[in-house]
């Protein structure tokens, strides 16, 4: 009986152990299992918002220091006249009248053909820009009298370069003031009948001068592209002719200083005006 209740108890005190074990097992696992569900790690901190807000702000504030100093610069090209807005573009148009002299007349007396020059005008910057123009003709004919005689009409052919350099001291809103240094170079034969002769001629045109006046654009009805210039100056002029008929030769040479009017107002509208259109 007593031992019975020994073996009782024995098995009694046995079951305890066993659970009392397993609970403590259970109590360091627990741990263990639970470390795989541990968060991760925090990634790693992105710059301070206030450094990198700073530096943002560092390169507005350096934008905004080179905006009033880049403003002045746009407006010298840009600019408040209509000169300034041609800077950089090319201009066609009619650059003036010349003419050179060949001695075809009567008494092999000088007559001047004349020229108009058209070409081409390109400022390269505000102040310095560049002309160059070309002026040429040919003719030719014949008429016939009531008696059905033909004759030749003199025939002639001439070939003019241009070139200048315009300089712009002064503009304001469709205004510029210009000086324009020039050279004409001209050359021209001709072919004639005097009084039964066959006379050949032929003549060469040197000039070298300045100009001063003024370009007035057309910005007061909106088209600034559209110009006209005219004015007055003082030119070295250099003629030469030559004239041959029946194996006789007659060559005449003439050198001239003046203004460019000529003694003759209305030269000014007529030689000295030039119209441009800038593209």
């Amino acid at each position: 009986m007593n031992n019975g209740k020994l073996r009782i108890v024995g098995c009694l005190a046995g079951l305890a152990g066993v659970l009392l074990t397993g609970s403590a097992f259970a109590q360091d696992a627990a741990p263990a299992a639970a470390a795989p569900a541990a968060p991760p790690e925090p990634a790693p901190a992105p710059a301070p918002a206030p450094a990198t807000a700073d530096a943002n702000a560092g390169g507005n504030a350096l934008v905004g220091m080179a905006l009033p100093g880049a403003a002045p610069q746009a407006a010298a090209v840009a600019g408040n006249s209509d000169h300034d807005s041609v800077v950089g573009r090319l201009a066609v148009g009619y650059l003036g009248r010349n003419g050179v002299a060949i001695a075809a007349g009567m008494g092999f007396a000088p007559t001047v053909i004349p020229t108009p020059v058209v070409g081409v005008r390109y400022w390269l910057s505000d102040m310095l820009g560049l002309d160059l123009g070309v002026g040429f003709g040919v003719t030719s004919g014949s008429q016939e009298d009531a008696m059905g005689v033909s004759t030749d009409d003199p025939s002639w052919s001439l070939f003019m370069i241009h070139g200048g350099v315009p300089l712009s001291l002064a503009s304001a809103g469709h205004f510029s003031f210009q000086i324009v240094p020039e050279l004409n170079v001209g050359f021209a034969s001709a072919s004639t009948d005097i009084a039964g002769m066959e006379v050949s001629a032929s003549g060469f045109h040197l000039d070298v001068g300045a100009r001063a006046g003024a370009e007035v654009q057309f910005g007061f009805i909106d088209v600034p592209q559209l110009s006209l210039q005219g004015g007055i100056g003082l030119r070295l002029n250099m003629d030469s002719t030559s004239a041959e008929a029946a194996g006789v030769e007659v060559t005449t040479s003439d050198m001239s200083v003046g203004t460019t009017v000529n003694g003759d107002p209305w030269d000014i509208f007529t030689s000295s005006i030039s119209a441009l259109y800038y593209f």
